[in-house]
Parts: C-alpha cells; sequence; structure tokens
C-alpha cells in the first residue's frame, strides 16, 4: 500500500467519531464536537472520488456499463450538501429537521460507500474496496449515533408537547372558572 494511501487510512480511522464511547450518547452540547469529527471522516472520501475520477478506473456498476465521471460528480455534490447540514446542525444542535436530514443523508451515503466498494471488489480493486467499506462502516456507526440522537429529540418535544398540552387545558379550565359569574348569596 502506498505510503499516502497507509496515512489516508490510519488518519479515517483515527478521526472516526467513535471517541464516544458505546454507553455514551449525543446530547446538544457534544454534538457540535462530534459533527466535527464527523466531517473530518470526509477527506479520505474525497481523496477516493478523486482516485476514482483521476485514475479513470474501469470501475462498472450492477449491469456492467462502466461507472462514468458524472456520477462520481453527483456523489461529490451530494457529500457536499451533506457536510453543509453537518455545519447547520452544529450550530443548531437542537434543530430535529436538520437532524433528521442528516440521518437520511449519512445513512443515503453509507449505502453509497456499500455499493462502491462491492464495485471496487468486483472490478479487483481490493485496496479501494477496502478503504470505500471501512468508511462505510464509520457512515453506519455515524448513523447510529445520529439516529440515537435524533429519537431522544423527538421524545422530548413529544414530552415537551404534552406537557403545553396539559397546561393549557389547566388554564382553559381556569379561564372558564373565572369568567363564570359569581354564585349570589340568597
Amino acid at each position: 500500500m502506498p505510503r499516502g494511501l497507509l496515512f489516508l487510512t490510519l488518519v479515517a480511522w483515527a478521526l472516526v467519531p467513535g471517541t464516544l464511547s458505546a454507553q455514551e450518547t449525543l446530547t446538544p452540547s457534544n454534538l457540535p464536537e462530534f459533527l466535527a469529527r464527523y466531517d473530518q471522516t470526509f477527506d479520505p472520501l474525497d481523496a477516493a472520488y478523486d482516485e476514482l475520477i483521476n485514475e479513470n478506473l474501469p470501475l462498472r456498476n450492477e449491469e456492467g456499463q462502466p461507472l462514468v465521471r458524472r456520477p462520481i460528480e453527483d456523489r461529490r455534490r451530494a457529500l457536499a450538501d451533506l457536510r453543509e447540514i453537518a455545519r447547520q446542525l452544529a450550530a443548531q444542535p437542537q434543530d430535529v429537521v436538520l437532524t433528521t436530514k442528516l440521518v437520511f443523508r449519512t445513512e443515503s451515503l453509507a449505502d453509497d460507500l456499500f455499493d462502491l466498494s462491492q464495485m471496487a471488489f468486483d472490478n479487483d480493486r481490493e485496496e479501494l474496496g477496502k478503504r470505500l467499506a471501512d468508511l462505510q462502516a464509520t457512515m453506519d456507526h455515524n448513523k447510529e449515533l445520529l439516529a440515537a440522537y435524533l429519537l431522544t429529540r423527538a421524545a422530548q418535544m413529544q414530552e415537551r408537547i404534552g406537557q403545553l398540552e396539559r397546561e393549557k387545558v389547566e388554564l382553559e379550565r381556569k379561564l372558564r372558572e373565572a369568567q363564570r359569574p359569581p354564585k349570589t348569596r340568597p
């Protein structure tokens, strides 16, 4: 394995957002730090995309057709969008819509990396396939952490909505009581 590729692989593993232990969960306070590490995991993916574009590798898709430059450029745009969503979420860690987008896009990237790794393996590009498979495993791990965070946030929001609804019912009851005419004494 060339030194540059070995370095990129080691960097990817060092930067995997796995520094959270299995028992830890993402919270609004630690999410920005996680997302900073999450963003750094894309550097090795950028390098793999460069390799796919610049070396004109003879990768083929499921139908046996050559994997052309255009889909790699589309993948690169999707990656840029994913990075932008992660940056926005780091600035607004409570945002459930951004979190949902990030979960879905991370899952989509993991699926795409799986497909690319299989194509690389099918085309006897073992080293590239291994790097892509490693990145796919990282994205799956990230997706699981983000999905758990999303579910926690959704549960908190649901609880808050329930609390506000109960408060509203109580306030409406008090308002009705206050609007009733006072009882007259005989």
